[in-house]
């Protein structure tokens, strides 16, 4: 794999591997001490998605980040897959770290997702949970509960939602220079395009060269799908989750284009959460409200407002 440097200036980084169910879950760490920030990262991503709320945070925190199983260096664990095993997995790295709970759980896209199922099976462990566009049930997919979904099916729609980031998983790239080609296009990030875009995509890539591909595993992205969109867990966990809840909805969508909640869906899939609140932040769209330096510094903004009842830290975050 390409490894990449993520570290800032005054932001220590590093990585441990955890050992979890089915092989060995690869975490990244920035910030050696303080609140500590839970972070879990969209569905066919890494964890160096996190890179510019590293630096927005700053020192005095601590992120933990692992790439889930099946994604980045964790793509050789062999299952089980789905909402379940990744919230099993952070908890697990919880106690490999020695850290009682999480201050503030932060997941993005499908990581909100996996924040809803790990507050609601381990409540003790997250105090308070921060979706970044995702994490309750999307209004074009309300009907899906209602009938069977054959594996085939379920791709299929996943490549309906997400299109290009489901493709590649299929394709082979001759040159890393090649597979940045195939994503500076992406109408979510062309206008954004920089050092860390470049990061996130290098480290996903695996193989040799001329046959590189993308480390996502299709086996454990079509049944995160499955237990994420199409199964009842997630509605389920909405209605036993007892955390403050904070949603951070993107102006708009997966190719900048209509967002994935509107205001109205997301306040009827919320009904069931005690202690719910959102924000839209504006000029963003699902990639780069965390991708960004733009929507990270929002993000992060977030997540101190969170933090305040408990430990806010006490340095500014860096600026570019």
């Amino acid at each position: 794999m390409h490894e990449q440097s993520l570290a800032y200036p005054g932001v220590p980084y590093r990585t441990l591997d955890v050992p979890v169910q089915g092989g060995s879950l690869r975490v990244g760490l920035w910030g050696e001490s303080g609140p500590v920030i839970l972070c879990s990262h969209g569905i066919t991503a890494n964890h160096a998605e996190f890179q510019h709320f590293a630096q927005a945070m700053g020192p005095g925190v601590r992120l933990v980040a692992p790439d889930h199983r099946g994604r980045g260096h964790s793509y050789k664990i062999e299952g089980p897959w789905g909402m379940r095993a990744h919230a099993a997995d952070l908890v697990a790295v919880l106690d490999h770290l020695g850290l009682a709970k999480a201050d503030v759980m932060l997941g993005h896209s499908m990581g909100g997702f996996v924040g809803t199922v790990t507050a609601a099976l381990y409540p003790d462990r997250i105090g308070a949970l921060l979706m970044v566009d995702g994490g309750v049930p999307l209004a074009q997919l309300s009907w899906v509960t209602k009938i069977p979904f054959s594996d085939w099916m379920v791709e299929k729609l996943t490549e309906r939602i997400i299109g290009p980031a489901l493709k590649r998983l299929d394709m082979t790239f001759k040159s890393l220079e090649a597979y940045l080609d195939y994503w500076r296009p992406h109408p979510a990030l062309a206008g954004n395009w920089c050092t860390e875009y470049e990061r996130w995509v290098a480290y996903d890539l695996i193989g040799e060269a001329p046959a590189l591909r993308s480390s996502v595993r299709k086996d454990a992205l079509i049944l995160d799908v499955r237990t994420q969109l199409i199964e009842d867990l997630v509605p389920q966990s909405l209605k036993k989750l007892d955390c403050p809840v904070r949603f951070l909805r993107a102006e708009r969508g997966l190719f900048n284009d209509k967002p994935l909640y509107s205001e109205e869906r997301l306040a009827k899939a919320a009904k069931p959460v005690r202690r719910f609140s959102s924000a839209t932040i504006p000029g963003t769209n699902h990639y780069t409200i965390l991708l960004s330096q733009h929507g990270a510094r929002a993000v992060a903004a977030e997540v101190r407002q969170l933090m305040a009842p408990r430990a806010a830290p006490q340095t500014a975050p860096q600026t570019a």
